[in-house]
């Protein structure tokens, strides 16, 4: 069976720590060489619950731009068995994510976790939703899943050299 192509971030509503977690994840993919094979893949994010065509969240956006990245045109998406057969490796931002793509798709990818679990020490698991709360909370989460963003990157490049 042929590999997925999709690198899939994961959170319920698809408009705050996903769409960031694929903003970082994208920026530092656009850094890499030219031929790494991580850029091979495509950077998704998508919502368990998500409400389809919602815009990112203003306080996402303002603690992206306070990094200097920006996730244009962003709209939320809902999961969909077609994103999952089509996926690479899916990180989730709670445990409780990947227990709802278990129950209600045919089983998660291969390579399901959450982000935290990429980051040696996290006491957690799951990276809190900011939702409703003031930039702060936004800026905090969006350090949360900085962290894991290069130790991701190393797994998925050795994952894709052990398929080669």
């Amino acid at each position: 069976m042929e590999e997925g192509k999709k690198v899939i971030f994961l959170c319920t509503g698809n408009i705050c720590r996903s769409p960031m977690a694929e903003a970082l994840f994208k920026h530092a993919v656009a850094a890499l060489p030219k031929d790494d094979p991580v850029r091979k893949l495509e950077i998704i994010s998508a919502g368990t619950s998500a409400l389809n065509g919602m815009p990112m969240s203003q306080n996402s956006e303002k603690a992206l731009e306070k990094v200097g990245v920006k996730l244009d045109g962003h709209v939320s998406k809902r999961l969909t068995q077609q994103m999952l057969d089509d996926c690479f490796c899916l990180l989730a931002m709670e445990r409780c994510h990947l227990s709802q793509v278990k129950a209600r798709f045919f089983g998660l990818p291969k390579r399901s976790f959450t982000l935290l679990d990429f980051v040696d020490g996290a006491s957690d698991k799951d990276i809190a939703d900011p939702y409703g709360y003031g930039l702060p909370v936004y800026e905090d989460v969006l350090g949360e899943i900085a962290s894991a963003v290069h130790p991701i990157l190393n797994y998925i490049r050795n994952e894709l050299q052990k398929n080669s």
